[in-house]
């Protein structure tokens, strides 16, 4: 009997991890958007990528931040950004509110919230 609870537990814990695992990236992580859309905070910007990799590291590196985690990003491959250059930027969440309420400011008093996809 109680090798039959052992395997039963095992299957339910093996079910368990199976459905999480097949759950979609933003159902998992409250505020993210897996697509790219959404609003980002912005961090710094610079026409050199290895200018915003260094401010990025100044801020403590890669996935620092909030739930979304910090980055640099090309604002060309983002719609409603201007074009032409490298932003740490901390996102994107789902909504305005989410964004802002992560506190950048605090490290970055010029960080401001923006809305791309």
């Amino acid at each position: 009997m109680k090798r039959f609870l052992q395997i039963t537990a095992i299957a339910g814990f093996s079910a368990a991890l199976l459905g999480a695992s097949l759950q979609p990236a933003k159902a998992q992580t409250p505020g993210y958007d897996v697509n790219g859309c959404g609003w980002y905070i912005v961090l710094g910007c610079s026409t050199s990528r290895s200018d915003a990799k260094n401010i990025l590291m100044q801020l403590g590196g890669p996935m620092v931040g909030g739930g979304a985690g910090s980055r640099v990003i090309n604002t060309s491959d983002v719609d409603g950004f201007r074009n032409g250059f490298y932003c740490v930027a901390d996102g994107p969440y789902i909504t305005r509110e989410e964004a802002g309420s992560v506190a950048w400011v605090e490290a970055v008093p010029d960080a401001y919230v923006k809305r791309g996809c």
